[in-house]
């Protein structure tokens, strides 16, 4: 079992609120989280609730 360091998974729930909101995410922080959601499952399903969070708040005219 992968284990993340405490900053690392703090800059990673940063990028995955960035995602939620409609931010824009740069094509190097897109690598580093597509890399870590990989190995780590709890990171994959953050970053699915984070797409279909998106879409929703997209859909109600919100973003």
């Amino acid at each position: 079992m992968r284990l993340l360091t405490t900053e690392t998974r703090r800059r990673l729930e940063a990028l995955i609120d960035k995602i939620s909101l409609g931010d824009s995410v740069s094509l190097k922080e897109r690598i580093e989280l597509d890399k870590y959601s990989k190995f780590i499952p709890f990171v994959a399903g953050k970053v699915n609730q984070a797409l279909r969070k998106r879409k929703t708040l997209e859909e109600e005219g919100l973003i």
